[in-house]
This record gives C-alpha cells, sequence and structure tokens, in this order.
C-alpha cells in the first residue's frame, strides 16, 4: 500500500525535543464508508469534541478485511464491501514512555447492511462518548475533521491530521 503521509512529535510540537525512543509497531485500519446516499460516517466524540475515522488496531492474526469487518460493526453498527485502497499514514508518536509507530491502512467502503447499533468495546470510546454522525460529501468531513487541528490534546491532533488526509485522498479517488 502506498504512503500518503507520515506525522511525527515534532510536526504537532515544533517545541519537541526529539531524542532516541524506542518505538512499537501497532497496526490499524481506518474506513471511509460510504452510505448509498454517498454521505460519509464519521465518529463524533461529545467530550473531547472532535471528528475521526471509524477503525482501530488489527488485532492478533486478523487481516486487515476481518478488521475492517469488526471496527465497523462496534463502532458504525454496519457491514461493508471494501472496494478500494486509500493508502498508508505512519503516525510517530513519541510522548510516552516508548514510541508508537502507528501504521494505518486506509480504505474506500461502501455500507451493506446498516441495521445495528455500534456497541464500543474500547473504554477510550465510551469515555469519549462516541456517536455516528453521516456528514454530507467528502468536504464537509475534511472541515469537520480539520477543527480538531486545534486541539490541545496531541492524540486528537494526530489523528485529525491523519483523518483529514485519508479524506483528502479518498476523494481524489472519487473524483
Amino acid at each position: 500500500m502506498r504512503t500518503i503521509y507520515s506525522i511525527t512529535q515534532k510536526d504537532i510540537d515544533p517545541t519537541y525535543n526529539e531524542h532516541d525512543l524506542e518505538f512499537i509497531d501497532r497496526h490499524a485500519v481506518r474506513v471511509v464508508l460510504l452510505d448509498k446516499s454517498n454521505r460519509v460516517a464519521l465518529l463524533y466524540s461529545s467530550k473531547r469534541n472532535y471528528y475521526k475515522l471509524p477503525g482501530g488496531g488489527v488485532e492478533g492474526a486478523e487481516s486487515p478485511t476481518e478488521a475492517i469487518a469488526r471496527e465497523l460493526l462496534e463502532e458504525v453498527g454496519a457491514s461493508a464491501e471494501v472496494i478500494g485502497e486509500i493508502g498508508r499514514v505512519d503516525l510517530w508518536l513519541a510522548k510516552s514512555p516508548k514510541g508508537t509507530h502507528q501504521i494505518d491502512d486506509a480504505y474506500l467502503a461502501k455500507v451493506v447492511n446498516n441495521d445495528s447499533s455500534p456497541a464500543y468495546t474500547v473504554e477510550e470510546e465510551r469515555d469519549d462518548a462516541f456517536s455516528v454522525v453521516w456528514i454530507d460529501g467528502i468536504k464537509e468531513a475534511i472541515g469537520l475533521t480539520n477543527k480538531g487541528h486545534d486541539s490541545s490534546d496531541d492524540v486528537v491532533k494526530f489523528m485529525t491530521r491523519r483523518d483529514s488526509k485519508v479524506l483528502t485522498a479518498a476523494g481524489e479517488m472519487l473524483a
């Protein structure tokens, strides 16, 4: 999968003093999910006031397709058909005892069934009070994720920059 974006701690915080850290790889998937009207699914955190794409970590021996199916069911309550690869985003989060190199592979998908309710399994998702919102088009979704760039929370800054780049690349694929 081609890399569409790479972001480091220094990109988020120019005053960050880079030093040698051991980085642990974490593989994840992100999904630009479209419904039959081409609306885009985003998750909204009412607690921290930001929008992000559905997706999450690839667990154990899961394939990316299996991770997508599980994450969409948990976070959106939907099943979907993957219709294309968008690209990869590398995030180098360095503000921890050990750094995390998160490798997010992004996919474009269409809803097949949306009859379930989300069932957030990660405590952080429940604590952040996530809900699914359907946005009229990629440009509006980009605008909403861009609002998180000014957050005081570095993790939100990483996520929203990643998702803006993924949405932009998805928009180019659909043009």
